[in-house]
């Protein structure tokens, strides 16, 4: 069974009731594109470029704040069609080709987009960020000709999967666990090495020490072949309705209020996203459980 199937009007309530059953079983992560289209310009540009003067910009959080204000103040600064080309330039830029008849990405198009948010843009913070990637677009040049391998890493499943690993770290009280995932042919063997890698070194964001997991592997099977997988289709399936629910306005339907408990408490998107405010909204029993017992 499918997601859409799940999901259509006349199985809500057995919908429901199976989403209950399974609400400490299962976990919703949010990635929302735009956010991490936003964070890689700043990641692989503006921080690429200051690594030479010694600053830290992912581990001080200025990295955050600079992709949460670009990302949030952007489309009003530059205008909702100059800032579309910024994001769609960049991302034909970055993304993972991997077909045969794909071409080799081209920084031009993005570099045109980038000159014209510039000479669009009113907000004085926006202008100045966007002046920073500017600065750092001869970084972009490194993505001509580049080959799938060198670009898996702008894929935002492996980050996600790190990501996630911190959570299942909190709903399992720290025992180890391994991944089972759907076949996905960027998730070769040293990404899923690295993936693992990852989720165990020790991260500090701000002053936040973050929970590190007892990952031991990530296993790729074919979905087709194990139920558990399946399941977590639909469950993926319904995440994708809560959140296109929030980004609509919609903060209390059932099927929110259902899948709540489910919600990872870490959130790929800004800081103002509808689909923080949904997380937000009200407590996650799992993190609060964790962080009852690891307050100093």
């Amino acid at each position: 069974m499918k997601s859409k199937t799940a999901l259509a009007p006349r199985n809500r309530g057995a919908l429901l009731d199976a989403m209950r059953a399974i609400e400490n079983k299962a976990n919703i992560y949010f990635v929302e594109k735009s956010y991490f289209i936003v964070g890689k310009l700043i990641d692989l540009l503006i921080a690429e470029m200051d690594t030479d003067d010694d600053i830290d910009v992912a581990g001080s959080g200025l990295g955050r704040r600079l992709a949460e204000h670009l990302h949030d103040a952007g489309p009003a600064a530059v205008g909702v069609e100059q800032w579309d080309a910024l994001l769609s330039t960049y991302n034909a830029v970055i993304r993972s080709y991997i077909r045969e008849d794909d071409d080799p990405p081209t920084i031009q198009p993005f570099l045109a987009a980038l000159r014209a948010a510039r000479v669009a843009c009113t907000d004085p913070t926006v202008r100045n960020i966007l002046d920073g990637l500017w600065a750092a677009r001869y970084l972009a040049l490194e993505y001509e000709g580049a080959s799938p391998v060198d670009l898996r890493v702008l894929d935002p499943m492996a980050p996600s999967l790190a990501s996630v690993s911190m959570t299942w770290h909190l709903r399992l009280r720290g025992e180890p666990f391994t991944f089972l995932v759907d076949n996905y042919s960027l998730l070769t063997e040293d990404v899923r090495d690295a993936v693992v890698r990852a989720s165990r070194v020790p991260l500090t964001v701000g002053s936040v020490e973050l929970p590190r997991a007892d990952l031991r592997g990530i296993q790729m099977i074919d979905s087709r072949l194990d139920t558990r997988v399946q399941i977590a289709d639909v469950v993926a399936g319904v995440g994708r309705e809560v959140a296109r629910l929030a980004m609509s306005g919609v903060f209390d339907d059932e099927l929110q209020e259902a899948t709540h408990e489910m919600l990872d408490f870490n959130v790929m998107c800004s800081s103002g996203s509808p689909l923080n405010e949904l997380t937000n909204r009200k407590p996650l029993r799992y993190f609060d459980s964790w962080m009852a017992d690891h307050r100093p």
